[in-house]
């Protein structure tokens, strides 16, 4: 079972460019050594490869904004979905922070909605810090990730790789803050999305970030919208792994955008505040660093971004296919480095407006009709199959499959279609792999 479901650990390897001639101090995760005794002992948690997409409002045949996540997980995930109730809390309560492990069950305590009291057998988990709790915190859904709220706030989220990376406070770092604790602090505090992307990244320069901490690395990136406007947000941690640097980039209302485990955020115009929330940071490290000098432009994904994470084609392929089902034509396919070569657009107008509906194709493409096409070949049998499994670590075949957008291990996906109008906006939750499950639609105004 392990060897069906877990990559073989010759996949994890070292930054693909380490710069200075060493591995910084807090580049814990891609530290480790690929073995099984230190794989464990680097705190790894539960791997998975999240696919995001976003469309601008005017990009929409409705008019509604759209963003979507593919929880392409292995292992043991909790694929719960959960509601959080709104809250009043005392002045000068505190919110405690746990340590995120994304497994079942990655959460057990009170506070927090029925889902997550302690069944039979189950303990409360111990808090790893606490902040400042605020006078009112809103409802919202949650999917290990918070993923919409009240007020029609959605995020979707993949890691990435970082040139940074840590560990939490109590396994061997200092940092507070994991990506599915921002997501919940940003549905619980925020009713825009330009407010969430601050917010999250002032919290995550004040009490520090933690990445996934598995071969994937230790950056994150989410899909942050509201009804009118939506962002994609990068994350990681920062050089002493106390805190964090971060930038976001808005996707112009008629545009698409693909995140899929690879930075996309490329030149920052620093003047411009509508399209770029960033940290001040940003600058300072890549020019201590030796990274950047003043006056040259700064391509975020070729500064912070360590590259395809498994394999080359592994985010590309993705961009690709998800471009052209967006009707995006003659982008290329191939490349030699997809952190410095920018084949990619990081926002693009489609020929055509879309739906939800077209969202739900996307998550369920294997490129079907193109020379990549996984329902083909002799890997597809005879009745067209387009999963490929992982393959052992005895496997002496050298070389990967095609990382398709759908896929056998995806636990669940979801779009929130940002709305103003009628009920709001919408949750659609699909549990299971893309391809075959049924989305079902929830409301930002449900109670339960």
């Amino acid at each position: 079972w392990t060897r069906a479901f877990f990559p073989p650990l010759p996949s994890l390897r070292l930054p693909a460019r380490v710069r200075g001639g060493r591995v910084p101090s807090t580049m814990s995760t891609h530290g480790c050594s690929p073995s099984l005794l230190l794989l464990l002992s680097c705190g790894i948690r539960l791997a998975q490869a999240c696919t995001t997409l976003a469309v601008g409002r005017r990009a929409s045949a409705d008019g509604s904004v759209l963003l979507s996540h593919s929880g392409d997980f292995v292992g043991n995930a909790d694929a719960r979905l959960c509601y959080i109730p709104a809250a009043d809390h005392a002045p000068g309560s505190r919110r405690p922070i746990y340590w995120d492990k994304e497994d079942h069950p990655f959460f057990v305590g009170p506070g927090r909605g029925n889902c997550y009291l302690p069944k039979p057998g189950e303990h409360p988990y111990e808090p790893i810090g606490w902040i400042p709790q605020v006078n009112h915190t809103f409802a919202y859904y949650e999917a290990v990730y918070g993923v919409m709220n009240e007020h029609g706030l959605g995020m979707g989220e993949t890691t990435c790789s970082g040139v940074f990376a840590t560990t939490a406070i109590g396994h061997g770092g200092k940092a507070l803050l994991s990506i599915e604790t921002l997501t919940r602090l940003g549905m619980e505090r925020s009713k825009t999305a330009r407010e969430a992307v601050k917010l999250m990244g002032s919290l995550a320069e004040s009490y520090g970030f933690y990445g996934a901490g598995s071969f994937e690395g230790g950056a994150e990136s989410l899909m942050v919208g509201d009804p009118q406007e939506v962002f994609v947000f990068h994350v990681l941690p920062d050089p002493s792994g106390t805190s964090a640097i971060w930038a976001a980039q808005r996707v112009p209302d008629d545009h698409v955008a693909v995140v899929a485990n690879m930075f996309v955020i490329r030149e920052i115009d620093f003047a411009d505040s509508m399209t770029f929330l960033f940290s001040d940071n940003v600058r300072t490290v890549a020019e201590a660093k030796g990274w950047w000098h003043l006056g040259e432009p700064l391509d975020f994904t070729a500064v912070y971004s360590d590259g395809e994470y498994a394999q080359k084609f592994y985010s590309g392929r993705r961009m690709w296919g998800a471009y052209r089902r967006f009707g995006l034509t003659g982008l290329p396919d191939n490349y030699t480095d997809l952190r410095h070569d920018a084949v990619y657009p990081v926002t693009a107008k489609p020929p055509a407006t879309l739906k939800v509906q077209d969202i739900f194709g996307v998550h369920r493409d294997y490129y079907e009709g193109t020379k990549y096409d996984l329902t083909k070949g002799l890997a597809a049998g005879p009745w067209g199959d387009p999963d490929r499994f992982m393959m052992s670590n005895d496997n002496k075949v050298s070389g990967g499959w095609e990382r398709s957008i759908g896929i056998y291990r995806t636990m669940t996906t979801h779009v929130v279609q940002a709305r103003s109008v009628g009920q709001g906006s919408v949750l659609w939750f699909g549990p299971h792999a893309t391809a075959g499950t049924c989305f079902i639609p929830l409301t930002a105004r449900s109670s339960a």
